[in-house]
Order: structure tokens, then sequence, then C-alpha cells
């Protein structure tokens, strides 16, 4: 197929962390189910509820949620076992989008306008690569572009790139096969001959013709996965290929024409690094006819309990053991630093030292998740109306709600947390996006301070 005549502007397409204000819950444990935030609904065991959660730890009319103006709020209609955002609990308390919410045995998590829909929405993207609302939009562009422009994938370790590319070339209908090369591991000296082939005693060792991976990806596509880490020095001859639709093999003299989709990912954007001189200008003006910024898990907290269960289903001949609510609740929690491979990971490693065990609880998790859990809920501190004994277990007597305080020494981190949280009005998420750390974070450098008081920057 011949190139275009010209390069083609970059779309982009994704997701950040930030949401607009939540509308709707998204019941993700022990089914998925959807409570629309619109004016006052009332969930519960009662046919009368809005939402009906079935279960022996639901009370009749276990909880309220509504919108007024701008805020989205939960308030605990008195329920037996209580009302939990983020590990928490509440009596009466203001929600943002990606909250976790349990009430009962069943764990919801807020979802905002633009990332809102049925709860029923989770399901395969592509061949074994699954996910929900959030990432099916940062997606669907890639689905729409069925032509032969390339696409840079772009998200962090673990997010699902190559199920992104298996799913672009699917899409495509592109009837040769899918390549997939990790560039990180072509060594230096031999990345040219592995990439475009080489003619038999072209170099010490070339005992044989090898074609090479663009002309055995021939009529599909190739995945340049880590492009960012091809050689400098290979980056122009790649360029040509990408311009001129040919390649010419180590100790050959003609070119040999080659018909392939590309497909880059990085982990970081090729645009900073061209800025930084680390990936030549006119080779990321040539891949970046569409670039898909994937979401990390974190920003859709939402998919979480629905892939643990499809891990857990796939690994384990699928008859899975069964989960304990807080453990789904804990895991809703959890950052993700490596997102969905490490979520699959832990599946794996829960299913091979608990498996044969009939539920599944979260003192199985490992020490890294419960001692990040234990330093830090996520229940804003000033909160309105904590309820007495927050944080502790379902049936426990209610006790000091306040958490334990201690001091850091991390005072200019706190002082620039205070002056972010100034700017935006007391939200805890933003502020912690502004200065570069984790909303956890900024929820220990609060409960660090006892002196400083949250609700008087909200007001």
């Amino acid at each position: 197929m011949s190139p275009p005549s010209t390069t083609v502007p970059s779309a982009s397409t994704g997701l950040g962390v930030a949401r607009a204000r939540a509308t709707e819950v998204q019941w993700v444990f022990p089914q998925r189910l959807a409570t629309a935030l619109a004016g006052k609904s009332v969930v519960g065991r009662d046919d009368s509820c809005a939402t009906v959660l079935a279960g022996g730890e639901v009370s009749r009319r276990h909880a309220e949620f509504r919108i007024d103006g701008p805020i989205a709020a939960v308030r605990d209609l008195e329920s037996r076992n209580g009302v939990f955002v983020n590990g928490a609990r509440v009596v009466d308390a203001p929600l943002v989008a990606g909250d976790v919410v349990r009430c009962g045995e069943w764990i919801g998590v807020l979802v905002s306008t633009a990332d809102a829909s049925p709860a029923a929405s989770f399901g395969e993207i592509g061949a074994g690569w699954y996910g929900g609302a959030t990432l099916r939009a940062a997606v669907e562009p890639a689905r729409r572009l069925a032509i032969d422009l390339p696409v840079v994938i772009q998200g962090e370790t673990g997010t699902g790139k190559e199920g992104t590319a298996r799913a672009v070339h699917a899409w495509s209908g592109r009837p040769g096969p899918f390549v997939a090369v990790n560039c990180a591991a072509l060594p230096a000296e031999l990345a040219e001959a592995e990439l475009f082939g080489y003619r038999k005693g072209a170099f010490t060792g070339a005992a044989q013709t090898s074609p090479g991976l663009f002309r055995a990806a021939e009529g599909g596509s190739i995945f340049l996965d880590e492009i960012l880490d091809l050689p400098l020095a290979l980056q122009p001859k790649l360029l040509r290929v990408l311009e001129d639709r040919q390649v010419r093999a180590l100790g050959e003299t003609r070119d040999a024409p080659v018909d392939v989709r590309v497909i880059a990912a990085t982990q970081e954007s090729l645009a900073d690094a061209v800025a930084s001189r680390r990936f030549r200008a006119d080779l990321h003006a040539r891949l970046d006819g569409l670039t898909v910024v994937l979401p990390p898990l974190r920003a859709r907290r939402e998919d979480i309990a629905p892939l643990f269960a499809a891990f857990l289903r796939q690994h384990a001949g699928g008859q899975p053991p069964d989960v304990e609510p807080k453990l789904v609740e804990a895991l809703c929690l959890y950052d993700w630093p490596l997102n969905v491979r490490e979520l699959l990971l832990l599946a794996r490693r829960l299913l091979a030292l608990h498996g044969h065990e009939p539920v599944l609880k979260r003192t199985h998790l490992p020490e890294r998740m419960l001692a990040e859990r234990m330093q830090a809920e996520r229940l804003p501190a000033g909160r309105a109306d904590t309820a007495p004994g927050a944080g502790a277990s379902d049936g426990e007597p209610a006790g000091d709600a306040k958490p334990s305080r201690r001091a850091t020494d991390d005072r200019s981190e706190f002082e620039a947390l205070i002056e972010a949280l100034r700017r935006e009005q007391g939200s805890v998420a933003k502020a912690a996006a502004l200065i570069g750390v984790s909303r956890a974070r900024a929820y220990r450098l609060i409960s660090a301070n006892p002196d400083f008081s949250l609700d008087r920057v909200r007001s």
C-alpha cells in the first residue's frame, strides 16, 4: 500500500486520573449493578429501594446517595453494619469519583459523568483483553480508525499495551500476522538484522538467510513495544522503511517491498522524548497517526473487581474459591503501580497459596498491601460526620474515630500541599495532583499534622 502524500496530523485519546463529579455508583461485588445519583437514591434489601442489594449484612434501608448541587454524598440510614467510604466508617460524607463504598457485603465505586455507563459494559474488548467504560472510551478511536495509519499506544507498565495492539490489528481486518517485537530486548549490534533481515554470510554467525521481522509481518501488523529503547542509530533506517515501504536486508543490494501496519508502544510521551533528543522528530511525525493513552488501573477502579474475578476463573479451572468482601474492598483501594499485570500476578499468587481454602480473605494479601492499607485509609481528614468507631470492623465496639497522628519531617512537602489545597478549594485529589504526589500520600501528610484543619480550608 502506498504511503500517504503528507503526514496526517496526530490525534490523541485517553483519560487522565482526575475525573468529573461522580454521577453513578457501580456496584462491582458480589454482582454488577448501578445506582444513578440523581436527587436521592436509597439502597438496601427492601424492594422499595432504588437499588436492591441482597445479602445478610445489608439492612432493609441501608444508605441514601444524593446529589446536592455539585456535591455527591452518602448517608448511613442507621444500618446494622454501617457504611464505609474508602475503608472508613461514615455517617454522612461527601463523595468524589473513584471513591470506594461498602454497604454490607456490597462494594461500589463512584464513576464520573464522562465514564458513567451501565455496569454491564465491562467485558471483552479484544481477544483475552477485558475492560469497562473508561478503557473502552480510551481505545474507541483506534477501533473506528480502520485505515492503515500508524498507532502509538502510550501507557504505564502493565496497562495492556500489547492487548491494545492486538485489538487494533484485529479491528483493521488485515489478513497478515501480528508480529510483536520488544525493542528493549534487541541487541544493538543485531537490531537491524533482526528487523530488516539478512543474507546468509552477511556477518559472522549468519548461517542462513532470514527475512527479518518486518517481512515476517507482511500483510499484517508489526508491534514495536518499548520503541524508545530502539538504538538511536537505527531510527533513520526505520524512518526510511516507513516512508518508502521497502526494506533492504543486510548483505542485499536491492530493496524488497513490504506492506505492514506499524503499531508502537511507549511508557512515556514520544513528544517528550523528542524534546530531550532521545527520539527523532521526523520519526515521531511518521509514527504519530493516532496516539492512544491507556488509563492506569487506579483511574478505573470499577474494573478491578471484575478483572480479579476473571483472573481467578481463568487460573482456577473455572471453579475459584469464594472471596471475602473486605478483600475486594482492599483491592479497589490499592493504587496498583504495576497495573493489570500486578493484579493478575496477585490472583495467581493467592490461588497458589490459598486456593485450597473455601474463602480468600483480606489477611491473605501481601504484606506491602496490608501495610499501605493500615498507613493510609482513603477517607480525607475532616470529612463530614465521620462515625464513631470509624475504621473498625463490622460489629466491633465503637471507639475513637480519629486516626493516630504522628509528626513528619516532610515539612516542605506539607507546606506545598497546604498551598495547593487552598488553590483547589480543599480538593485533596486535585491538590495532590498539583504537587505531584499520590492522594494516599496527601492524606498521610494531613494526618501527620494534627493542627491542620481541612474543614477550615474547605469553608
